[in-house]
């Protein structure tokens, strides 16, 4: 699963792809999520059967004031209401 969004990252590279790399709960405090944003599914697809090595990534960790145990499903849906993430698509 992935997000799909226009984004134009502090770099001026603009991002369509966005993955969760992990999502970390500290015990009655908080959650971080960690997002890698490429510049198109295409890429990702390349980097996964070895087309392109190190393709252009932009990661970004957001962090939650939830103190439960976040899925990464659940963290996809949190992205969603973020202003940053708002109207992306799943993919």
């Amino acid at each position: 699963m992935a997000l799909k969004k226009e984004i134009m990252q502090d770099d001026g590279v603009v991002t369509n792809y966005h993955r969760i790399l992990y999502v970390f709960n500290v015990t009655n405090s908080h959650s971080s999520i960690s997002v890698a944003s490429m510049v198109s599914n295409v890429a990702r697809d390349k980097e996964k059967s070895g087309d392109i090595d190190n393709p252009y990534q932009k990661i970004v960790t957001y962090e939650t004031t939830d103190k439960c145990n976040m899925t990464v499903e659940a963290a996809y849906e949190y992205l969603k209401t973020l202003p940053e993430f708002s109207g992306a698509e799943d993919i």
